[in-house]
């Protein structure tokens, strides 16, 4: 019989959609990823998925054994959830996606003490700064900022947060401070690009007035911590989550401009997919995250 082990790679290299990126996820090279795919199409004698050089796509018999395979996975974990649950036992699988910076600052604690609270659940963080899907069990929660698209996901804002402007003392004092959001045009301003957008339209909603300022300058990255290194630095004014930026706001490093204005919504949330009977290791989950950001500031 397929063991649960085959099942859960063939899924990932589904999800993943090449085996450069399946392999990873499962930390292993693609030669391996690719013998491990040929042992089990020669065991069941027929091909799971089309090859190209750049892609791969599922063959009518791999769509059938992926339909099957994601029935099995739901069963078994359909069943450890109930016994859990007779037992009063929190256990099982828990996969989380969360943002690179954020993951590394705040989830990677909160998984260490929650394994520490319940040491039989075994927990994968997968971070990545291009939000995932959650289907087909990819992930069982996953951190996101702001404003969620509709979706038949449930989701639990575990935080209000806000997202801030600021640049450090030494900027301002060669450039100005600007006293208006429209002033920015005219100032070099450290642009972030990712999930395929473009941040150079800053948004601001004031008491009185909404506004928006293309900005621009001649530093632009994909990566926050790399627009924070340059911000403080004194290289120019940068849009950033407070978790990010608090502790050098507090230590003098980094000032915020514009605090009579409000920019998009940056609140933190936990999603997760639908479930009948939410289990357990995932309701002790949003309970644990959601107490220990109460308890640890952005400062």
């Amino acid at each position: 019989m397929q063991s649960l082990t085959e099942l859960d790679f063939f899924l990932t290299l589904c999800r993943e959609g090449s085996m450069s990126n399946a392999a990873r996820v499962l930390d292993i090279s693609p030669a391996a990823v690719s013998k491990r795919l040929a042992n089990i199409e020669k065991r069941l004698k027929i091909q799971l998925f089309n090859r190209s050089t750049r892609s791969m796509s599922l063959t009518p018999e791999g769509q059938i054994y992926q339909r099957h395979a994601e029935q099995t996975l739901s069963q078994v974990l359909e069943m450890e959830e109930q016994l859990s649950r007779h037992e009063g036992q929190v256990r099982g699988r828990l996969k989380v996606n969360a943002p690179l910076g954020f993951g590394r600052k705040y989830m990677a604690p909160i998984i260490s003490g929650f394994v520490q609270a319940y040491p039989q659940v075994e927990v994968t963080l997968h971070l990545s700064d291009i939000p995932h899907a959650m289907v087909d069990g990819a992930f069982d929660v996953a951190i996101r900022f702001g404003e969620l698209p509709d979706s038949n996901l449930h989701a639990r804002k575990i935080a209000s947060h806000r997202r801030i402007v600021c640049a450090s003392p030494h900027y301002l004092a060669r450039h100005g401070c600007p006293q208006h959001p429209d002033e920015l045009a005219n100032h070099e301003c450290i642009t972030l690009h990712q999930n395929r957008d473009s941040w150079s339209i800053w948004k601001f909603q004031g008491s009185e007035e909404t506004c928006s300022v293309k900005v621009g300058g001649s530093l632009s990255t994909n990566d926050g911590e790399s627009a924070l290194r340059w911000a403080l630095d004194g290289r120019g004014i940068v849009l950033r989550a407070e978790w990010d930026v608090a502790p050098y706001v507090e230590a003098g490093e980094l000032k915020i401009l514009f605090e009579e204005y409000q920019l998009p919504n940056a609140d933190i949330h936990l999603v997760y997919q639908h479930h009948a009977v939410l289990p357990l290791r995932i309701r002790h989950f949003i309970e644990h995250t959601q107490d220990y950001l109460a308890s640890h500031p952005f400062k």
